[in-house]
């Protein structure tokens, strides 16, 4: 009687731990969907796993906001450069088929591969190209794979004339190119695409079945997230020849999988898909960050990339995690290993929520007793930049002084003209407008020019992921024009580093 007295009381005591959990998971999914209206997403969807099991998946909002197409978890996102772990991961297969060595030489691999500094193109490795230590800056490049009709193989060339940030090996700059050659690395070596190689040796051994190297693998059946700009509905757009650094797009069903694959060690069931050197090897870290100011608040006090994964610590632990983005879709992944826990958080809008889900999550099943509210503070964050961007447009209304007129008679505008890098450019007339366009992306780059002062237009793209711009052409001391550059402030693509040179 008394063991069964016991049984009963033991009982109680789970029913009522379950109760907790229950209740907890009840206030963590209140607090995700509050956060959803906040920050005006038009759909979320997440996925925590812990202890090798997904503890937590559910989908907010919509796949298309104005249809009012509830999201599900098998909704279809664009992961951005989440797709650059799955590019390090194959490099790091090869290397374990004896295929490739992480000191190896880029040029060893791809023949005819250089850069504008013959020596950094000689020395450059396989591991210099998943750490970002190129010696290129932040987003440098860019411009040669977004909207364009460039193929990778014309990137990497193009890429050869880009004129360095940083000298080798010495400062971090995040680097999309580098990934996009490491990719072109992985077809060379394994004697098919990167795109295939990918679906063969980890989509198919992880049943990821539903995931795309390729919008254009989608069908009807396919249930897509659409991308939402600025809080409009925007088409999907074809990443393809950004390749192995953001061409990849999946759900949260399975990139749980992958988490799992992490958080066991390169294993799946029976199968060792990553030796265990080598998996630690792709979580160390390489190049190191300073810690900013919000990190060292939160007692982060270190930061790094390691291969295809940043790296800190948070709350006693080494937390690995990357973040992706792209026009209308931002998400986050994270694995706290010594937790065994991981999530990833897939949005179809544009704001900073998924990074403090990552913290809030983290929080929550570590069932830390913080007063942080995450969600809040970023959202403070959001409004306090937003505000910041009106501000400085204001300030350019404000100095504006329409009644400067150009010098330079329109006719004279119109031309080719060629940046070293990127290539032609050309100003035409259309009727009686001037008309500015980029031509290897002119379906997104192409704008009506509207006088500004002086010898400054104003532009405004088709992509509306992008603010109002600004051409400033340039004589020379017999009147003719010379160039033109282009002023698009914005933290993502570096229009101020084009030069346009007159052709004709």
């Amino acid at each position: 009687m008394r063991n069964y007295k016991l049984l009963l009381s033991s009982f109680a005591v789970l029913l009522t731990f379950n109760s907790f959990a229950q209740k907890d998971l009840k206030e963590y999914e209140s607090y995700i969907d509050q956060a959803v209206k906040d920050f005006e997403l038009p759909g979320l969807a997440i996925s925590i796993v812990h202890n090798d099991e997904v503890k937590y998946q559910e989908a907010f909002g919509f796949e298309n906001e104005p249809k009012k197409t509830p999201l599900k978890t098998e909704s279809i996102f664009g992961i951005a450069s989440l797709s650059k772990a799955f590019t390090a991961t194959s490099v790091a297969m090869l290397v374990d088929d004896g295929k490739l060595d992480w000191d190896d030489k880029v040029q060893k691999h791809l023949k005819g591969f250089t850069l504008s500094d013959e020596y950094v193109a000689s020395q450059l490795t396989i591991e210099d190209l998943l750490c970002h230590r190129s010696g290129f800056g932040t987003f440098d490049g860019d411009l040669l794979w977004y909207g364009t009709d460039f193929t990778r193989e014309e990137i990497v060339q193009k890429f050869s004339k880009y004129e360095m940030t940083y000298d080798f090996r010495t400062d971090y700059g995040y680097q999309n190119i580098m990934f996009i050659i490491a990719g072109e690395v992985v077809e060379e070596v394994s004697g098919m695409t990167w795109d295939a190689f990918v679906e063969q040796r980890i989509f198919k051994p992880l049943a990821m079945s539903n995931s795309y190297t390729s919008i254009s693998q989608y069908t009807k059946k396919t249930s897509i997230a659409m991308p939402h700009v600025k809080g409009e509905l925007d088409d999907l757009r074809n990443y393809d020849n950004s390749g192995g650094a953001a061409a990849l797009s999946s759900n949260v069903e399975d990139l749980s999988k992958w988490i799992k694959f992490w958080l066991n060690n390169g294993i799946v069931g029976e199968d060792t898909l990553l030796n265990a050197g080598t998996h630690r090897k792709l979580l160390t870290l390489h190049t190191s960050i300073p810690p900013s100011s919000f990190d060292r608040r939160n007692g982060i006090e270190f930061k790094g990339y390691a291969q295809g994964w940043f790296l800190m610590d948070y709350d006693g632990d080494k937390v690995a995690h990357h973040g992706g983005g792209l026009p209308g879709f931002i998400s986050k992944i994270f694995l706290v290993p010594s937790q065994n826990l991981g999530g990833i958080i897939l949005t179809n809008g544009e704001t900073s929520l998924p990074t403090a889900l990552m913290y809030k999550s983290i929080d929550e099943f570590k069932e830390n007793d913080l007063e942080t509210d995450w969600a809040a503070t970023y959202l403070d964050y959001k409004k306090r930049y937003e505000a910041y961007l009106a501000k400085k447009v204001e300030d350019r209304e404000a100095k504006r002084d329409a009644s400067l007129k150009s010098n330079i008679e329109q006719d004279l505008l119109v031309g080719t003209y060629l940046d070293k890098v990127y290539g032609e450019a050309e100003v035409r007339k259309e009727g009686g407008d001037l008309v500015f366009s980029m031509i290897g992306s002119k379906e997104i780059f192409t704008s009506k020019m509207t006088h500004w002062q002086q010898n400054t237009y104003e532009i405004e793209f088709k992509d509306k992921f992008l603010p109002k711009g600004y051409l400033t052409f340039n004589v020379n001391a017999n009147g003719e024009v010379v160039n033109l550059k282009v002023d698009l402030p914005n933290p993502d693509f570096h229009f101020y580093k084009l030069d346009f040179i007159r052709q004709n």
